[in-house]
Order: structure tokens, then sequence, then C-alpha cells
């Protein structure tokens, strides 16, 4: 059994909007969605955006802060087993592929 320490922490938050941190909206190469992504922080300073269809890559213009700053203060925080079922759980599976949700 592994423990709980050793554990490198990921904050996965789901952003609904579009992003555009350098005044270019970031579009998925896969499926050119627009918005609705899951920002991923891997610890200590990696940052990814994962698309709705599946498609995931680290984007090198959105830093810690930008994750962390998209969390709000009312989110309440949740532990997965891995990444797997987070994708799963938050609807970035794949399910959802050519869907955007509202919040």
């Amino acid at each position: 059994m592994t423990n709980p320490a050793d554990r490198n922490a990921t904050l996965a938050v789901p952003h609904p909007e579009p992003l555009n941190p350098r005044g270019i909206t970031i579009t998925c190469a896969a499926c050119n969605a627009a918005r609705d992504w899951l920002l991923i922080h891997v610890h200590p300073d990696l940052v990814f955006v994962r698309c709705r269809c599946t498609h995931e890559w680290r984007e090198h213009d959105l830093e810690a802060a930008d994750v962390t700053a998209s969390c709000g203060e009312d989110r309440p925080e949740r532990e997965w087993e891995s990444f797997e079922e987070m994708y799963r759980g938050l609807g970035f599976d794949g399910l959802f592929r050519y869907t955007y949700l509202s919040e």
C-alpha cells in the first residue's frame, strides 16, 4: 500500500471558459475545442490542459498560479486513486467528446 505522503500532489480544475494567456485563444489540436478544459497542475511547476476529447498537452503559457486561481474558494477538494479515475469522475475521459458543458 502506498503512503499518501509519498504521492505527488496534483491539482485538477475544470475550466469552462476559453483560455487565452497571451491574448490568443487556446484551441485543441485534435478537435478544435476552444473552451471547457481540465487544467492539471503537477508538482512542481508543470501545467497540462486536457480537452474533453482526451487530447492533453503541456501548456507552457500557463503557470501553477493560473490553475490555483481557477479553483475558486468554494470548490471542494477530492482525492482520486488514479488519473484515469479522475478523468472519468470529472468527465474528461472521452465520454463527452465534442460536447460543451456549462457549470
